[in-house]
């Protein structure tokens, strides 16, 4: 039964990804680490964002059909950016940008964003780390003074050849502990996946 619902979900997604949408069709992934994204991390950014005013906007990087309805779980202006042009079915409607995360200047301006969302970038593709140096570069530039960077990654020996503590950049951030709930840490880790939690210095 769960795998006719699952077609028939596609089926509508193929047909109009946005009214699939607006009828709540969801293809969640079923891990620990997506799951801490979208409860616990979620539940803090919609807190810290409250405090924002009406125009606060959220820049999450990396779209794919686990993460095309996070628009409605999130109280701010929502934009979404991939380098692959066949992922822009599943960004934003209207606030969508094909384009690398590792030039995002070159499609945002300056402290536009309250927040930045990069998870399953480096590890997954960026695996390089002038590209990871050019991602943290970028979002410093294009976060405001009191924003927040919200990075997930894998920087195991079988994903990268680097540790992303270690790139020049992670310099122009600093760690911080949301102290909200259940996130009582800068970060955390879910098997080979870390999530931390920066704010710009």
């Amino acid at each position: 039964m769960s795998r006719l619902k699952n077609k028939l979900k596609l089926l509508l997604f193929k047909i109009s990804p946005h009214l699939a949408l607006a009828l709540g069709v969801e293809f969640p992934l079923k891990s620990a680490n997506r799951s801490f994204l979208e409860n616990e991390i979620f539940a803090f950014l919609n807190a810290f964002l409250k405090q924002r005013p009406d125009s606060a906007r959220c820049l999450f990087l990396g779209t794919d059909k686990r993460s095309w309805h996070y628009p409605k779980l999130l109280t701010a202006q929502f934009y979404t950016m991939d380098i692959e042009p066949k992922k822009a079915i599943y960004g934003h409607r209207g606030h969508h940008t094909v384009g690398s995360a590792a030039a995002l200047t070159q499609h945002y301006e300056p402290h536009s964003f309250d927040v930045i969302i990069a998870n399953g970038l480096i590890g997954f593709g960026m695996n390089q780390q002038p590209d990871c140096d050019a991602l943290l570069a970028g979002s410093h530039a294009l976060l405001k003074k009191d924003g927040l960077l919200v990075l997930g990654y894998n920087d195991g020996v079988e994903f990268v050849n680097f540790k992303v503590r270690e790139v020049a950049n992670y310099k122009l951030f600093e760690e911080f502990v949301p102290n909200h709930l259940a996130l009582t840490s800068s970060q955390y880790e879910f098997g080979d996946h870390m999530f931390v939690f920066l704010k710009p210095v």
